[in-house]
């Protein structure tokens, strides 16, 4: 029987990557969130300045995670994130001040980025010839792994243990999976003497390198990152609002924590049925699927003082479905519009823009919901900015001709 080629083994590695950066580092933090506010009597803005901080010091690394993987290699410095989210968790372990919450949240930015997205498409750009999308996603899944199992096992800590304990724990099961990110990963193919992963024969020559598409300018590439820009809210804080949203709609906690549970579900077969989409169906079409679940998730956020529980279900159902738009998707658009030479700049400056709507469209729920009393004004800007972003997005697709079906 022939094994697995080795480049799938990179895959599990990186997904445990995500499955603490991105999972346990970001999208079940939201379970901490209404706990840290409570414990603390902070407002509601200092809750949302906690995570733009997080989100402040992801765009400051993001300037350095191109140099730093080319100097230090994608291994180290992706097993260097997950190290940095465990002391991130240290110290919010140790938190006793609004500063010191903040300290760690920039620690968790940091971590954040060097096992994030730009690393993670450039390992898999080394490893998978073909496929991308199904690694991509499969990879990129690794974050709701988390976010299926910790939501409940980290509410029943803080309910029996503390905050404190709480974080103490997941920062020390943070560091295990460090330790097994390293042994898996390995920056190319060449290292172990292997070809990138492809779907032809072992004699078939290698693809020619691929160039920009035909017509492509600077000004479509600004537009792809304003569009990213506005994706940023609606990928960053909108999902990590999810929970003071529907606890200031009187949910109840267990409710709450089960729901994100479900979330992570959600989020891993939709990461893996984007990545499908992208590689059978194009572009075009992985763009409708992941933006158009998206927008119907976020429409239904703005639903939630109606109460009941068919709302939420079916609106955690199409954010997973969706959410692959701030994760899966930017790599695919800087696929579709760059060279060989530029893609790694292309990921590096998409991901920036991104990050950067996360930063400013952070502490908007927070204030909204302060002036306000809910946070449904937030989730309906951030649906508009989810519809403006799919329009420039797909506009600029039509005008080059590309994301079609890819041929058989």
């Amino acid at each position: 029987m022939k094994r697995p080629h080795y480049a799938w083994m990179v895959c599990l590695g990186s997904a445990l990557v995500l499955f603490s950066t991105i999972g346990l580092g970001v999208n079940v933090f939201t379970i901490y969130q209404p706990e840290i506010i409570l414990a603390n009597g902070f407002s509601n803005a200092q809750g949302s300045w906690i995570t733009t901080t997080r989100s402040l010091f992801i765009l400051a690394a993001l300037l350095t995670v191109n140099q730093l993987c080319q100097r230090l290699g994608l291994r180290l410095v992706m097993t260097l994130g997950v190290v940095l989210l465990s002391l991130s968790y240290f110290c919010f372990g140790l938190a006793t001040s609004f500063f010191t919450y903040c300290l760690a949240a920039a620690l968790t930015g940091l971590g954040y980025c060097y096992g994030g997205m730009v690393p993670l498409s450039l390992v898999i750009g080394a490893w998978f010839r073909d496929r991308r999308g199904l690694a991509l996603g499969l990879a990129s899944a690794g974050s709701g792994v988390s976010t299926i199992f910790a939501p409940v096992i980290i509410t029943w800590i803080i309910q029996h243990q503390g905050l404190r304990a709480a974080f103490l724990w997941e920062g020390a099961f943070i560091l295990i999976t460090a330790l097994l990110a390293w042994k898996l990963i390995r920056n190319t193919p060449a290292e172990l003497g292997l070809e990138p992963y492809h779907l032809g024969g072992e004699d078939d020559p290698p693809p020619p390198p691929r160039q920009a598409p035909r017509g492509m300018r600077r000004s479509y590439l600004l537009l792809i990152l304003f569009a990213a820009f506005l994706v940023g809210g609606p990928g960053g804080p909108g999902f990590s609002h999810l929970t003071v949203l529907y606890t200031s709609e009187g949910y109840d906690q267990a409710l709450i924590a089960a729901l994100m549970s479900y979330a992570g579900l959600a989020i891993c077969i939709g990461k893996i049925l984007c990545g499908q989409v992208y590689d059978r169906m194009g572009s075009r079409w992985g763009n409708y699927y992941s933006f158009g679940s998206l927008l119907g998730a976020f429409v239904l956020c703005c639903l939630a003082p109606l109460g009941g529980l068919a709302l939420p279900f079916l609106s955690i159902t199409l954010l997973g479905m969706g959410l692959p738009v701030s994760a899966v998707s930017p790599s695919v658009w800087a696929a579709d519009l760059s060279s060989d030479s530029t893609y790694g700049k292309y990921v590096r400056s998409i991901t920036m823009s991104y990050t950067a709507g996360v930063l400013l469209f952070g502490p908007l729920p927070g204030i909204l919901a302060d002036r306000f009393g809910s946070y449904v004004p937030a989730y309906a800007l951030f649906a508009v900015t989810l519809a403006a972003a799919a329009l420039i997005i797909q506009v600029i697709y039509h005008c080059l001709g590309i994301g079609g079906r890819p041929p058989r």
